[in-house]
């Protein structure tokens, strides 16, 4: 089968059939059935319960398989052969998927777009253009309002598609024939992939909001050790330096630097006090003259 062969089957691939002959009662799953039901459990669990936390794999992939798919169709209608096919479709294809890993926001649009497409075309099951247009028309609001409500539309799409696609590939799986089951299940995920979501993004605001108080109280530690450390710095730029010859507020009283003890003496006997003793000494020597 040639790439001109397998677009065109791609192109005519009719889900409501494929869907309705797997829940055919006579039906028996093959090899290749029950793998491809198994993968598309296993992404669809992914994708409901992890939508916003890898969303830049999910975008990556997304674009991946949408650009060689648009690439493919532009190559097939241009009339290329089957090799020039293969490379527009890769061209196409490794573009997105670059675009869509490393532009957040392109991401984003190219996840919730594909997801919103899926759920919507997986739920109405359109039969004509006109159905196929309104569940693309949905899905492109829904792109363009996860561009600015990026947390909660994300989760939202994401965790329905994800939750309608496990939910049917489990249904098939499963041995049994109860058709209330499958949107049973597909609520059970649905639900299970919005309230994992959300807890996973509310434990990344609060690891977040640690992390910013953190850095907040180290700044304000580092502030402050500048401050203590610059009115040190203040208050040693006050102490006077012994060598300059300075005054200071107290003398030291055992400091002993010229110390005479006659000075004393001077200051403990003045003028008057030695005229006494003068008059006393005259006085006695005319008693001694009369004696």
């Amino acid at each position: 089968m040639n790439a001109n062969e397998v677009f065109e089957t791609i192109r005519n691939l009719d889900l409501g059939e494929i869907i309705q002959e797997l829940g055919g009662e006579s039906h028996i799953l093959t090899t290749t059935e029950i793998i491809i039901l198994a993968a598309s459990a296993v992404i669809g669990i992914l994708l409901c319960m992890f939508g916003l936390k890898i969303v830049r794999v999910w975008a990556a992939l997304t674009g991946l398989a949408a650009g060689f798919a648009a690439g493919a169709a532009a190559g097939s209608m241009l009339g290329l052969e089957e090799t020039g096919i293969l490379i527009a479709g890769g061209a196409l294809g490794i573009i997105l998927a670059v675009v869509g890993a490393v532009v957040y926001r392109a991401g984003v649009f190219l996840l919730v777009f594909f997801s919103a497409a899926g759920f919507s075309m997986g739920l109405v099951n359109p039969q004509d253009w006109n159905s196929a247009a309104a569940c693309l028309a949905v899905s492109l609001v829904a792109a363009l309002l996860a561009l600015r409500f990026v947390t909660v539309l994300t989760i939202i799409v994401t965790s329905l598609c994800g939750g309608l696609t496990a939910g049917a590939a489990v249904y098939y799986l499963l041995p049994v024939d109860q058709g209330v089951l499958l949107p049973v299940l597909c609520v059970i995920f649905c639900a299970l992939g919005i309230v994992v979501q959300l807890l996973l993004e509310s434990g990344r605001q609060k690891r977040k909001s640690l992390k910013k108080a953190a850095e907040i109280r180290n700044e304000k530690s580092t502030a402050n050790e500048v401050e203590k450390a610059r009115a040190m710095m203040d208050n040693l730029d006050e102490i006077p330096d012994e060598d300059s010859g300075e005054d200071t507020v107290g003398e030291d009283p055992d400091d002993d630097t010229d110390y005479d003890p006659d000075d004393d003496l001077e200051d403990e006997f003045d003028d008057d006090d030695m005229t006494i003793i003068e008059f006393d000494t005259e006085n006695l020597s005319e008693g001694d003259k009369k004696g």
